[in-house]
């Protein structure tokens, strides 16, 4: 549970600190209108929960896609091709963008600690 806690809060401290790159904003922002749209299109068409439609377009986006929501609709169907294609490229941009910062948080403390 510590390392849980230790992990997280490196992850948010490179979240705050990304922040401040231009690029990473533009990601952010993009990424989470994709995800807005996603979920409003999949509770509008598809009849599902909002965090169903949420919980839908994340596993989606990620490519984890565990499989227990499909859409049933055909326009639901031609959506989701059209959102895969669109989306994923863009949310491993993100994800990428992250991972960055935080192997660059990882660096910084790595050096806080051997000039000590």
């Amino acid at each position: 549970m510590i390392s849980f806690l230790l992990t997280l809060k490196r992850m948010l401290s490179a979240l705050w600190r990304a922040f401040k790159d231009k690029e990473f904003q533009v990601l952010f922002f993009l990424t989470t209108m994709t995800l807005i749209s996603g979920t409003i299109f999949y509770h509008t068409v598809e009849h599902w929960a909002v965090l169903d439609s949420l919980y839908f377009s994340v596993v989606t986006l990620t490519t984890v896609g565990f499989g227990d929501f499909s859409p049933q609709t055909d326009f639901g169907k031609i959506f989701t091709i059209i959102y895969l294609f669109t989306g994923v490229g863009l949310m491993l941009g993100f994800i990428n963008k992250l991972a960055l910062h935080m192997g660059r948080s990882k660096t910084r403390d790595r050096e806080g600690k051997s000039s000590t």
